[in-house]
């Protein structure tokens, strides 16, 4: 396979991560998902540049993609431990753009915007 990406993750997307997210960061690359993704132009494009992931999927998407897959993403679910899976999400989630924000669950903010029912309507 010639697709494999021995690329370095970009410096500046690990200068100021948290431990947790500089181990998601080797996850990421031991895991060798540069071959399928693209990270600061450099990678494989079997699978979405991950540049901004983080705008576009919340944590529990990211979650939910890494353990089940999806479209062209095999799943990672029985390839990684919990802690693993907590690493490389945390460590995505901080691809963003500058000054942009993160990706919301629109279901869960219109819930918060739906008064609560408290029974049979009254005629």
């Amino acid at each position: 396979m010639n697709a494999w990406s021995g690329d370095a993750i970009p410096p500046k997307l690990v200068h100021n991560a948290s431990p947790l997210e500089r181990q998601g960061a080797i996850v990421f690359q031991a895991k060798q998902c540069r071959n399928c993704h693209r990270l600061g132009g450099l990678g494989g494009e079997r699978g979405p540049a991950l540049d901004d992931v983080a705008t576009r999927l919340t944590e529990d998407q990211l979650i939910r993609q890494v353990l089940q897959g999806g479209g062209n993403m095999p799943a990672y679910g029985k390839n990684l431990s919990p802690p693993q899976v907590t690493a490389l999400v945390r460590f995505l989630d901080t691809l963003r753009p500058p000054h942009q924000p993160q990706a919301t669950d629109a279901s869960r903010a219109a819930a918060q915007l739906t008064p609560p029912t408290t029974g049979a309507a009254k005629p």
